[in-house]
């Protein structure tokens, strides 16, 4: 009996132990190349600013349009005059003005002739929409290439921390065996004392592996905007789509022309800061616009404005062609229409110089992308050719027919060439992203 309820407890701590494993995993988020993409453009600040920008300039747009619409005012006035002036005529005083006066009215304006300006300002604001676009499209690029980046980190250093800790493995597996040899007298006390040593220098790069993995994946999370204590794996691997890429340098210097964000934002830069020139010239201009108004008031001395009815009021309207000409400002117009193509100058010469950094830029990522491209296929080779020759010398270790020495040289050649490989995985998917974002074709996943 008392072993039957033994059994019991042991299966019911067992399903309780496996139910909170089971709970610590479901709370590990499970992070794929596009869900951390698409996390990272939902919560990355400078992003999300660059969102609120181009909301603004939508805004602007509907101020610009706002300038060449009619305005119409409504108007108010009560008086109460405290102390009316007074004069006397023929001996007898009297007072001017009443105690109280009422004022209604209502105003319209309406711009019939800027200078220009309205229809200038229209297209200037405009193009900031347009530039507030590109400017943000830009950004998204960067925070899918920084999340990209930060992605292949994290693999990198579990994939580092899995060939550091099979050396560890390693290196305890042949102490084990050592000690076997040793027990059996075919190897020596200093054989022991080697095989130690190389399992304790094991052991340290398999904890700086570990870290390394924390501080990865503390800047994923960061990017991505989760908190440092969730837990997160990140699933997938190297795998980059590079079929898209442009087979030739020109090609691809050629691509990034048309289709980079930043190329096309300094283009509006420059057609904006043309429109600003016109906005600033008709400043100089004459302006036209016609105002209309009409206007009630009524005068009473009792306070009680109730008593009032519609005739009490006295009616008035007028309309106006106002017709302003600028003369002279002091050479304001003309100091700041120098400005405005200072301005102008400026963004060509940015537009030029950036065209040219993003030549470099494609140049270069082109280049790292063929480099990494014929050194990952060389590391695959030697990787191959290292784990055949460490089989060779376990074998031959085994049978005597090799020295320690080289069973541990051979253990920290595969050490060193899956190190390389890896690394080398990690380059070639690197410099294939940073190659498209330099093309301005990076996106979600690198796949739309």
């Amino acid at each position: 009996m008392k072993q039957g309820v033994l059994i019991g407890l042991a299966v019911i701590y067992m399903v309780s132990i496996t139910s909170q494993v089971s709970a610590q995993n479901s709370d590990t988020v499970q992070l794929t190349l596009e869900r951390t993409v698409r996390m990272a453009l939902e919560n990355n600040e400078t992003y999300l600013i660059a969102q609120l920008d181009t909301g603004k300039a939508k805004s602007q747009i509907k101020e610009a349009i706002s300038g060449a619409l009619p305005r119409l005012n409504l108007n108010t006035l009560v008086t109460r005059n405290w102390s009316l002036p007074e004069f006397n005529f023929g001996g007898q005083t009297f007072k001017a003005g009443t105690d109280n006066v009422l004022n209604f009215g209502m105003d319209f304006e309406q711009p019939i002739y800027s200078g220009g300006k309205l229809r200038a300002g229209l297209k200037a604001a405009r193009l900031v929409e347009d530039l507030s676009h590109a400017t943000s499209d830009r950004i998204r690029q960067n925070v899918i290439l920084n999340v990209h980046q930060a992605y292949y980190a994290v693999l990198l250093a579990d994939e580092l921390l899995g060939v550091s800790q099979a050396s560890h493995d390693r290196a305890v597996a042949q102490l084990v065996q050592v000690k076997k040899f040793h027990a059996a007298g075919t190897v020596s006390d200093y054989d022991v004392l080697r095989a130690r040593v190389e399992a304790a220098t094991a052991k340290p790069p398999v904890i700086q592996a570990r870290n390394q993995v924390i501080v990865t994946q503390a800047n994923l999370k960061s990017l991505i905007g989760i908190s440092q204590t969730t837990p997160v794996q990140v699933t997938g691997g190297f795998e980059v789509d590079a079929g898209a890429l442009t087979t030739n340098l020109p090609e691809a210097i050629q691509t990034a022309i048309t289709q980079r964000a930043d190329l096309r934002a300094a283009e509006y830069q420059i057609d904006f800061t043309d429109r600003i020139i016109s906005v600033t010239r008709s400043e100089g201009r004459p302006e036209v616009s016609l105002t209309a108004g009409y206007r009630m008031q009524a005068q009473l001395n009792d306070a009680r404005v109730s008593s009032l009815v519609l005739k009490d009021f006295v009616r008035s309207w007028d309309t106006s062609l106002n017709i302003k000409v600028p003369i002279f400002d002091g050479r304001q117009t003309s100091a700041r229409v120098g400005q405005a193509e200072a301005d102008y100058e400026l963004a060509v010469y940015s537009q030029s110089q950036l065209r040219k950094q993003v030549e470099v830029e494609v140049t270069q990522a082109y280049v790292n992308v063929q480099g990494a491209r014929e050194r990952m296929a060389a590391e695959a080779e030697t990787v191959e050719l290292a784990e055949r020759g460490l089989a060779i010398a376990q074998v031959q270790y085994e049978g005597g027919m090799t020295t320690q020495l080289e069973l541990i040289d051979a253990q920290l050649t595969v050490t060193q060439v899956q190190t390389n490989y890896v690394t080398a995985q990690h380059d070639y998917a690197v410099a294939v992203i940073t190659l498209q974002s330099a093309q301005g074709v990076l996106n979600i996943a690198g796949s739309e």
